[in-house]
């Protein structure tokens, strides 16, 4: 395990984990409580929230019992030993053994969308990855950003605009002609390539897209169907969400009875 992992797994799991893969709560979560400091943080912010902040916050709202002071200290301190370059962040988080990884096995698990999940196993889906690396830079002061890709999440230098490194696939570097290669990998298209697809994210909507895949989760998969109420709740308050309306998530979940 690198020294800069090492401090990432900070998070507990839920235990007493049913036998049929479903999750249990391992303590009570006050929902309501979470879901308005969610909400209080959005309002406040903008489009500049603390990422990881939202992020444990939707944690909690899934079933996993968070310290988050603890972890975002762990994190604090896990960033401190990392060279405090994009190279260096991206080497100390995704190479080497015990190094974070594509979650290739379960990809579409709604545990790779839970931040402190990904770090407790070490595997995760494009977007997590991305977040844990902009994350340990923000904290060091090297400048990354968020690039959303259609179907798929990397990270990019805020400084070489030219420099770009995708968590999912072992933190490999990348220029601008590796990353529209990996778009026409991942959409099988060559000729949809957006130079504005290289714009960065803003945290507000990585959160609104963490979110999204919650959401598809959810109706992929049996066992993580009570989330989908509170999810949908959420998307509703990013401007670019579906109004929330208790009766049609209801309606959505008896699908599942």
């Amino acid at each position: 395990m690198t020294a800069g992992l090492s401090g990432v797994i900070a998070a507990k799991e839920p235990g007493n984990i049913p036998s049929d893969g479903s999750r249990g709560y391992l303590a009570p979560v006050d929902s309501n409580d979470t879901k308005a400091r969610f909400r209080a943080e959005l309002d406040l912010h903008g489009d500049i929230p603390e990422l990881d902040l939202l992020c444990y916050l939707i944690c909690r709202l899934g079933g996993y019992t968070v310290d988050i002071a603890e972890s975002r200290r762990k994190m604090d301190e896990a960033a401190k030993v990392m060279t405090p370059t994009f190279e260096g962040v991206i080497e100390a988080l995704f190479v080497g053994p015990g190094a974070l990884r594509g979650n290739t096995e379960d990809y579409y698990g709604v545990r790779n969308s839970m931040l402190c999940a990904v770090q407790t196993s070490g595997a995760g889906i494009p977007i997590t990855l991305s977040v844990l690396a902009l994350e340990h830079a923000r904290r060091i002061d090297v400048p990354m950003v968020g690039i959303g890709l259609p179907g798929h999440f990397i990270v990019g230098s805020g400084t070489n605009h030219g420099l770009f490194a995708d968590p999912f696939n072992g933190g490999r570097l990348l220029d601008r002609d590796g990353v529209r290669e990996l778009h026409r990998r991942v959409t099988g298209r060559r000729d949809s390539w957006r130079e504005s697809n290289l714009a960065p994210v803003c945290q507000r909507d990585i959160v609104f897209r963490i979110l999204t895949n919650i959401k598809v989760a959810c109706t992929k998969n049996f066992a993580e169907r009570t989330n989908l109420a509170w999810v949908l709740e959420l998307l509703s308050w990013f401007p670019q969400g579906a109004a929330f309306d208790a009766r049609v998530a209801a309606r959505a979940l008896a699908l599942f009875n």
